[in-house]
């Protein structure tokens, strides 16, 4: 699905960031932009695009360069993981369930099950909001993330049967500050969010105050 990435820009925000950023780096780019501003709608929406990326990814080196790895932000972390963790195992039971229940309905000669594929993605809930950030950032956040690649989607027809299962990558970075990491991977789904920039503008800060409720799984049954 193609999303519309184009917002109306908050100059206001925008401004407040640009002010303190990198000692005045780029003080005074809000209103080069406001006088750049295209009157034609694609043009324009092109335009609010460009800024909200170059937004984003000046806020992303501001924000990991000013974060502090505590004991609380490392237990949040792990958090989320866990909950990754569960939501694959849920996944996992649910496909079984699946399997045991349309076998038996095969058994009472319903043919026409006997070719079904069951899809499952790891995804934001309804509320997407970071507590104590602007509802105009965590839009933008939400917006421009690659959720395809954060959350791969699933499925019963996998030729590697256990794919559902959470697919671990090995710690690296700042994730070696985290023994539990150190030990048993990290999920791919934290991993991209943290570290896949082409998929996640969230910053540390932002991820750690996410829910780990805020995350579910979505199923698409096909026959």
């Amino acid at each position: 699905m193609t999303k519309d990435l184009s917002r109306v820009p908050r100059w206001d925000i925008l401004r407040n960031f640009y002010r303190d950023f990198d000692n005045g780096r780029k003080r005074g780019c809000v209103e080069k932009w406001k006088k750049e501003m295209p009157k034609k709608r694609l043009e324009r929406e092109l335009f609010e695009t460009r800024i909200h990326i170059e937004f984003l990814n000046d806020r992303h080196e501001k924000m990991n360069k000013e974060f502090r790895w505590t004991y609380t932000n490392m237990k949040k972390l792990i958090a989320l993981d866990q909950r990754f963790r569960e939501l694959h195992r849920s996944i996992a039971r649910t496909y079984e369930a699946t399997k045991k229940d349309l076998a038996a309905l095969i058994a009472q000669k319903h043919k026409w099950y006997r070719e079904y594929e069951l899809e499952s993605e790891i995804c934001p809930a309804n509320d997407w909001d970071i507590p104590g950030e602007h509802e105009y950032i965590s839009d933008l956040l939400f917006w421009y993330a690659n959720w395809e690649s954060i959350n791969i989607c699933l499925s019963t027809n996998e030729d590697q049967h256990e794919r559902h299962k959470a697919y671990n990558v090995p710690a690296w970075k700042e994730m070696q500050l985290i023994d539990r990491f150190v030990n048993s991977g990290v999920t791919w789904e934290l991993d991209a969010l943290l570290y896949d920039s082409d998929a996640s503008l969230y910053t540390f800060r932002d991820v750690v105050r996410m829910k780990p409720e805020q995350f579910e799984v979505c199923y698409t049954l096909r026959f």
